[in-house]
């Protein structure tokens, strides 16, 4: 029989407790995730032919949201859109747009969370894309899809990568510094573009550029697909513009008679923005008779919009020039750079299009479709021919030279003086875009695509290649590290591995060196693990685990944090960032995360343990009492966790509910010691509160 022991003695014991005391704990608290994790993909396997996967950090323009709401329909299949939470107003005002057409919505939008340093990461997106057999992620450049060809090489998923970015970023604007050399990320972007350009199965390619870089940087043929671009002329007419025009003009306060001339594009002097503000003076000093009639509109933000509005001020312009918020919420319409929604609040669209600088999403503007909106809307594009769209108006109209006021003034002046040479290229333009940009043919072309990645079979080698690593993972976790070690030097013989698979296998290696005590040589992996893919939580939980058996809890924070921003939903990165803020007794930062982690998975036992132990360092036991109740709700015959909320519960005053539970643990395990030693000690306290 367990000799019986005060509740005192039971705190004392885990007062003496160290985070590292918990470490071994862990790794079988990983093994149930990784066993679940697995349960779960074999339940819904038959489900995954039947849904796709749309992954956009930053939502792409309406008019490409409409295809993929129209591709889903025609396929039949569940469609899904994860998005950075940021985006949430751009996908409402778009559902908006299509009930106002009474289109059916077939997208279903989740938002996630992301890293301060790169918004085109999506934290938890590999969990989230487990489920689906076809992935189709926008932009080569964005890290989301590099998370997303991670999930293709492990689950032998299908992925498309919808391309709006063709160029590669060291290849951009803005890509090296004031001495000419490469900026620091500019490596890390190569690599991240050429693993998903390698793991892509399709490469959708909307212009003859885009098509030729990636058979440049070696994609082959057969995975390069040229489609056209498609917009719904129905929805961008004359007769709409005409009915949202009087009502933005009335709304912003502008004259119905002024003649308004549209900056497209953000705030940047990439963007000929301030070009622009220039041209516009030099055509109200030629003419006078534009004064008071002629306008000059901005729609955007940018790291050049305080230069740009001094520059209004000074010459004199205030009257003249109007910034509009995309931001604000003045006008509803105006979601983030996308201007389709505004555009019929002008006459003419000055066309100076941006590139993605340093494949950040967030300063990147692909105008073409706001530009075919316009055309569409019967309203006039002034451009410099650069770009795609660019060159096809140039077919029509007249294009000024890039970085020429004065080009651009003359162009801006023509258009409002020959309005009848201007009426009949926008017919010829109207006629070209029904002709060469039809919805239902491109949404046919494309579902067909999308339709043969769903029905093919994965290639076997890549099947086998897959299954080896995952053998790999359940023999570490089986703690047979020798064996593993030995099948990963297999695995590293075998042909075509992918960056993510290398770095997955000196991860693991890492992990058998860690767990066998050899932690230099674990530290070593998990680096070279990292330098191939520099966003692998476990990586970090790695480096985070190996600190905190060093007792470097300084270095153990940083880790764990990187961890928890990489996999905000792992309960298990979570409670190691507060095993290793305890470890430098900032005790309220360590409960704050292990309660976090607690509401992560609600029967994670080594977190409640750690969180049992804090409450009692702290003397605060509401959020164990209430994290414990949830627990024993899925658990509800845990002797030893029913012992635990006792106790808390008698710490907490609550004397006769400590005694209930312990009269239920003696219903369970009559002989049971503890609960009998509680009981006795609870009565002694009661009595000795009675009066003699």
């Amino acid at each position: 029989m367990t000799q019986s022991r005060s509740l005192e003695s039971i705190v004392s014991d885990a007062k003496k407790l160290k985070p590292n005391d918990l470490i071994s704990i862990i790794e079988g608290e990983s093994g149930k995730i990784l066993a679940e994790t697995q349960e779960k993909h074999a339940s819904h396997i038959l489900n995954k032919y039947k849904k796709i996967a749309f992954v956009a950090p930053q939502l792409p323009h309406p008019c490409e949201l409409e295809m993929w709401n129209l591709c889903v329909k025609k396929m039949g299949v569940e469609g899904a859109l994860y998005t950075h939470i940021s985006e949430e107003k751009a996908f409402v005002q778009f559902a908006k747009l299509m009930n106002a057409s009474n289109t059916p919505l077939y997208l279903t939008c989740y938002t996630l969370d992301s890293m301060n340093e790169n918004k085109t990461f999506l934290s938890g997106i590999e969990k989230e894309l487990e489920q689906y057999s076809l992935i189709v992620s926008l932009g080569e450049n964005s890290l989301a899809s590099y998370q997303a060809s991670k999930v293709k090489r492990m689950n032998q998923a299908r992925l498309v990568i919808w391309q709006n970015a063709p160029r590669p970023p060291h290849a951009n604007l803005g890509t090296r510094s004031i001495n000419g050399s490469p900026l620091p990320n500019i490596a890390r972007e190569r690599t991240v573009r050429k693993e998903v350009l390698k793991n892509a199965d399709i490469i959708l390619c909307f212009d003859k550029d885009g098509a030729t870089w990636s058979y440049l940087e070696e994609v082959s043929s057969q995975r390069i697909r040229r489609v056209a671009r498609a917009i719904n002329t129905q929805r961008y007419s004359s007769e709409m513009s005409a009915i949202r025009r009087i009502e933005l003009r009335s709304s912003l306060g502008l004259p119905e008679t002024d003649f308004i001339f549209f900056h497209l594009g953000p705030l940047e002097i990439e963007s000929g923005a301030l070009d622009s503000v220039f041209a516009f003076k030099n055509l109200l000093q030629s003419n006078p008779s534009f004064q008071g009639k002629a306008r000059l509109c901005f729609c955007g933000t940018g790291s050049a919009g305080a230069d740009i509005r001094q520059s209004v001020v000074e010459m004199s312009l205030d009257d003249h020039v109007y910034f509009l918020n995309p931001n604000g919420d003045g006008i509803k319409e105006i979601v983030g750079n996308q201007f389709s929604c505004v555009i019929s609040v002008c006459d003419a669209v000055i066309h100076g299009p941006i590139s993605p600088v340093n494949g950040n999403a967030l300063k990147y503007l692909d105008s073409t479709y706001d530009v075919m909106c316009a055309l569409s809307s019967d309203i006039i594009t002034i451009s410099n021919g650069n770009n795609w769209i660019g060159e096809w108006i140039s077919r029509f109209y007249k294009t000024f030279s890039s970085g020429s006021i004065h080009s651009l003034a003359r162009l801006m002046q023509e258009t409002i003086e020959k309005q009848d040479k201007v009426t009949n290229v926008k017919n010829a333009i109207k006629k070209a875009l029904a002709n060469e940009f039809p919805l239902e043919k491109t949404a046919n072309e494309i579902s067909e695509i999308f339709k043969t990645l769903i029905i093919s079979v994965p290639v076997a080698e890549t099947e086998n290649t897959s299954k080896l690593i995952n053998q790999i993972e359940e023999m570490v976790i089986a703690k047979q590290y020798i064996d593993a070690i030995n099948l990963i030097s297999q695995a590293f013989q075998k042909s075509g591995l992918s960056v993510v698979q290398q770095a997955n296998l000196f991860r693991l290696i890492g992990d058998c060196f860690t767990k066998l005590g050899d932690l230099d040589n674990g530290v070593s992996n998990y680096t070279k693990a990292l330098e191939l893919d520099p966003y692998c939580a476990k990586c970090f939980i790695g480096l985070g685990t190996v600190a905190l058996q060093r007792n470097n809890y300084n270095i153990a924070v940083p880790q764990f944090q990187k961890a928890v921003s990489l996999t905000p939903n792992d309960d298990m990165a979570s409670l190691g960032l507060g095993l290793a803020f305890e470890g430098l007794n900032e005790f309220k930062e360590a409960l704050s995360w292990t309660i976090r982690a607690c509401h992560l998975k609600a029967d994670n036992t080594v977190a409640i343990f750690n969180l049992v132990k804090l409450s009692f360092e702290l003397n605060e036991y509401t959020d164990a009492e209430r994290i414990l109740i949830r627990y024993l709700d899925i658990h509800p015959h845990d002797v030893n966790m029913i012992y635990t909320l006792g106790s808390i519960e008698y710490k907490m005053g609550k004397a006769d509910i400590a005694q209930q539970l312990m009269e239920n643990i003696l219903t369970l395990d009559p002989m049971n010691s503890r609960a009998h030693s509680l009981i006795n000690q609870i009565q002694r306290s009661e009595n000795q509160k009675r009066p003699a």
